[in-house]
């Protein structure tokens, strides 16, 4: 299941849960572009696996970012981490 890839960001996240897509719109800066970085991550890999992106991993990368932390899974592209 391909969860709308031609849509926005913003409204993607809108479709998963719309608190974290206003807490997401109302990052800037630094935790913008963790936060950005983390949901992308996210989505593609559930796209990937077939499967609905969750509201829990999203809230997480949110509070994440707003704690400055790069959390990220390691794939066979890359392995990065905080």
């Amino acid at each position: 299941m391909t969860f709308d890839t031609h849509l926005p960001l913003n409204e993607r996240l809108m479709r998963i849960d719309h608190i974290q897509a206003r807490r997401y719109s109302k990052l800037n800066g630094l935790a913008l572009e963790i936060a950005t970085e983390g949901i992308i991550r996210h989505l593609k890999a559930c796209d990937r696996m077939d499967v609905n992106p969750e509201t829990s991993a999203v809230r997480e990368i949110i509070d994440d970012a707003l704690n400055g932390r790069r959390v990220f899974a390691e794939t066979k592209e890359h392995t990065r981490a905080a």
